[in-house]
C-alpha cells in the first residue's frame, strides 16, 4: 500500500519528491463527473440523474487541484532558486493548454463548419482565451460544433494570469495576512454574485466569470497554505457533509440559494476530498494506482475530446442496433453508449498524448525550475 502523500510546512518541504500521484487519480474522477454530466440524462435512475444534473461540479475539482498544485510547485521553485519566474510560469501554462485547444477548435471548424456563420469570431475568442467572455453575449459556443466546453480553458488561463502574483503576495505578507485577504475575496465574490443574480444576469454569465465564483480556486490555495494537521477523518467528514448540502440545492443558475451556496459548498467538498486523497492510506493507494495515474495523466485530452465523442458513440451504437438506441430510457443502451464513448475518448486521448502532447511537454520542460511529474 502506498504511503499517504504528506503535506508539510514550507520550511520542511524538500525539493525532491514533488510529484503527488493521488492528484492524477483525482483528475480522472473530475473528468468522470463532467463525462456523466454531458451524457444524456437517464430518466429512470436517481443516481444517474443526479450525476447528470450535478456532474458540472467536476470542473470545480479541476480548479481546486490546479490551484493547490501551482502553489506546491511555485513554493518548491522559490525554495530552490530564491525566487520564481513569472514569465516561465506563463510559458508552461500556455504550452500545456494552447496547442491542443486551438488545434481541436480549428479541426472542428474545418470539419463541421459554422452553423451560425460566427465560427471565425468564436475561434478568435478561443485563441485569445476570451471564449468565456464571448459567452456573455453569444451563449455557449454553438458557432463551432463540439467546442462549447472549451470556455473553461479561457476561465483557467485568466486565473493563471494572477496565480504567480498571488503566490508572491503570500510569500511577502505571510500566511495569516494572506488567508485574511482570501477571506475578503470570498466575501466580495459572494456579494458580487448575489448582486448579479438579483439584477437578472442570465446564465451562463456568473458560471463563466472567474471573479464571480472563484471559491474552488481559493479552496486549493487555502488547502496548500493551511496544511491540515487534524486527522484525515475530519476532512472526509467535511467532504460528506458538504456533498450532502451541495446535492440538496438546485444548480447555481436555477435559484438564488443555488447561486449563493453551490460554489462554496463545492469548494469545501473538494478541498476535503483532495486532503483526504493525499493523507488517507487507502484512498492514496487507490488514487495512485497505475490505471488512475495514467488516466489522470491524459485527463486534458479526455476533457477536450469527450464532448465530440459522446454523441458520436451514441450514433454508432444506434447504427449497430438498427436505429433503436435510446440511452435516455433504456439502461442497456445507456451503459453501452457510455462504455463506447468512454473507450473512444480514452483511445483518442492516448493517441493525442503520445503523438502530440508529449512532444509539447518535452519542450515545456525547458521552462521548469523543478520537476513536478513522475519520472
Amino acid at each position: 500500500m502506498n504511503a499517504p502523500a504528506k503535506l508539510v510546512s514550507p520550511k520542511q518541504e524538500q525539493i525532491g519528491g514533488l510529484y503527488l500521484a493521488p492528484l492524477d487519480g483525482l483528475r480522472f474522477l473530475a473528468f468522470l463527473l463532467v463525462f456523466f454530466h454531458h451524457m444524456p440524462q437517464f430518466m429512470h435512475s436517481q443516481v444517474l440523474t443526479t450525476a447528470h444534473n450535478y456532474g458540472w461540479v467536476g470542473v470545480e475539482l479541476f480548479f481546486t487541484i490546479s490551484s493547490f498544485l501551482f502553489f506546491h510547485l511555485l513554493n518548491a521553485e522559490f525554495l530552490k532558486t530564491g525566487s520564481i519566474s513569472v514569465s516561465r510560469f506563463f510559458a508552461r501554462r500556455f504550452l500545456r493548454i494552447y496547442p491542443l485547444m486551438i488545434l481541436f477548435a480549428i479541426a472542428m471548424l474545418v470539419l463541421y463548419g459554422s452553423p451560425d456563420g460566427n465560427g471565425y469570431f468564436r475561434l478568435l475568442g478561443i485563441a485569445l482565451f476570451l471564449d468565456n467572455a464571448v459567452t456573455w453575449f453569444k451563449g455557449y459556443n454553438g458557432s463551432i460544433p463540439n467546442t462549447a466546453h472549451l470556455w473553461t480553458l479561457s476561465f483557467e488561463f485568466q486565473i493563471y494570469l494572477l496565480i504567480p502574483f498571488v503566490f508572491l503576495a503570500y510569500r511577502r505578507y505571510g500566511r495569516t495576512a494572506f488567508l485574511v485577504g482570501m477571506g475578503a475575496v470570498f466575501a466580495y465574490s459572494f456579494l458580487a454574485r448575489m448582486v448579479s443574480f438579483g439584477l437578472g444576469a442570465q446564465h451562463p454569465i456568473v458560471w463563466v466569470t472567474p471573479f464571480l465564483r472563484p471559491e474552488s480556486v481559493l479552496a486549493g490555495l487555502a488547502l496548500y497554505i493551511v496544511r491540515p494537521q487534524w486527522h484525515w477523518g475530519l476532512s472526509l467528514g467535511g467532504t460528506l457533509i458538504a456533498a450532502t448540502l451541495f446535492l440538496s440545492l438546485t444548480p447555481p443558475w436555477a435559484s438564488s440559494m443555488g447561486s449563493a451556496f453551490s460554489y462554496p459548498l463545492g469548494a469545501l467538498m473538494f478541498a476535503g476530498l483532495v486532503d483526504t486523497g493525499l493523507r488517507t492510506p487507502v484512498f492514496t493507494s487507490a488514487l495512485s494506482s497505475a490505471p488512475m495515474c495514467y488516466l489522470g495523466g491524459i485527463s486534458y485530452g479526455l476533457y477536450v475530446y469527450h464532448f465530440l465523442l459522446i454523441p458520436y458513440a451514441i450514433g454508432r451504437v444506434a447504427t449497430m442496433q438498427g436505429g433503436a438506441n435510446d440511452p435516455s430510457h433504456s439502461p442497456g443502451d445507456y451503459w453501452l453508449s457510455w462504455a463506447v464513448a468512454l473507450t473512444l475518448t480514452v483511445v483518442a486521448a492516448t493517441v493525442s498524448y503520445y503523438a502530440f502532447e508529449k512532444r509539447i511537454a518535452q519542450y515545456k520542460r525547458r521552462f521548469e525550475a523543478v520537476e513536478g511529474r513522475s519520472p
